[in-house]
C-alpha cells in the first residue's frame, strides 16, 4: 500500500505554530516511530516554511519507503524554480482562511497554481466545506492542474456530512475530472458516520479517484495508524482496494521529470 498522508517533524527544526505548547502533539515525530510498519509513504507539510520540503526531501532520499513529498511553497507567490527532485511530487500551502471559497479562484491564487502545475505538482487543497465550490472554480480554471482533496473536506461538526453546502460542494468537485479526493483525517469519526461519508465519496468519485492517507501523527489523538488503516480498509469493497490503497497515490503522486 501507500499511506499518502504521513507528517513528520522534529521541533528543534520547525516552529509549528499550529501546535499549542501544552498539545499532546508537540513532540519529535520521526520515522523511526513507525518502524515495524513502515508501507510507502507520501510525506506531507506540516510547517509553513519552505526549508521544511528540503528536509523531507533529504529525508526521502534516505529512506526508500518515501515514494515522494507533497512540501509547502506559498501558491501566492510561487518560485521560479522548486527543487529539481523527482521525489518533489507536490505543493501544499493552504489559505489563509479555509472557509472562503473566493481566496482560491483570486488571480494570485490561480497563478500559483497554475505555476505548480506546470511545474508536474500535484496541489493538496486544506479545507472546509463551504470552501469546496470554491475548489471546484479552481480546478475549471485550470483543468491541467491534479488537485487532492484532503481529509475528505473535512466535514465537521459531523453534521455538515448531511448538510446541502458539504454534498453540493463534493458533487461540484465529482465533476472535475482533475480533481481527487483523500481518504485522511478521518481518526476521531464514529465507524458509521465514517461509512457514510466513505459512501458518498464512492457513489460521487469512484474508486479511481480516491486515495488513502492515515494522517499519522495526528490521527494519533484518536486511534493508532493501524487501527485507521484496519477500519478504512473493511469499510470499502475489496474492489476498490487496488485503486484506493495504491493505484490511484501512484497515478497522483506521480515522480516529476527533471533536468538532466
Amino acid at each position: 500500500m501507500i499511506d499518502a498522508h504521513v507528517h513528520v517533524w522534529e521541533l528543534e527544526r520547525r516552529a509549528l505554530p499550529w501546535l499549542p505548547e501544552d498539545h499532546p502533539l508537540r513532540r519529535d515525530f520521526t520515522l523511526t516511530d513507525l518502524a515495524g510498519e513502515l508501507p510507502d509513504v507520501v510525506l506531507v507539510q506540516a510547517d509553513a516554511d519552505p526549508a521544511e520540503a528540503g528536509d523531507l526531501l533529504t529525508l526521502a532520499r534516505q529512506t526508500p519507503a518515501v515514494v515522494g513529498v507533497v512540501g509547502w511553497f506559498d501558491l501566492l507567490d510561487f518560485p521560479d524554480r522548486v527543487p529539481d527532485d523527482p521525489l518533489l511530487v507536490g505543493v501544499r500551502s493552504p489559505p489563509r482562511d479555509q472557509t472562503d471559497p473566493d481566496l482560491l479562484t483570486a488571480p494570485a491564487h490561480v497563478r500559483g497554481v497554475r505555476a505548480a502545475a506546470d511545474a508536474g505538482l500535484a496541489i493538496d487543497l486544506l479545507l472546509r466545506p463551504s470552501a469546496l465550490i470554491g475548489a471546484a472554480r479552481l480546478a475549471t480554471a485550470v483543468p491541467d492542474a491534479r488537485l487532492v482533496l484532503d481529509h475528505l473536506g473535512n466535514p465537521t461538526p459531523l453534521s455538515e456530512a448531511a448538510t446541502p453546502g458539504w454534498r453540493s460542494g463534493m458533487q461540484a468537485l465529482a465533476e472535475c475530472p482533475n480533481v481527487t479526493v483523500k481518504l485522511s483525517g478521518t481518526a476521531h469519526l464514529a465507524t458509521d458516520d465514517l461509512r457514510a461519508l466513505v459512501d458518498v465519496a464512492l457513489e460521487l468519485f469512484g474508486s479511481e479517484r480516491l486515495l488513502f492517507g492515515s494522517d499519522w501523527p495526528v490521527c494519533t489523538l484518536a486511534a493508532t495508524r493501524a487501527e485507521v488503516i484496519r477500519r478504512t480498509t473493511a469499510l470499502l469493497p475489496p474492489a476498490t482496494h487496488n485503486d484506493v490503497f495504491r493505484g490511484t497515490a501512484q497515478r497522483i503522486y506521480r515522480p516529476r521529470e527533471t533536468a538532466p
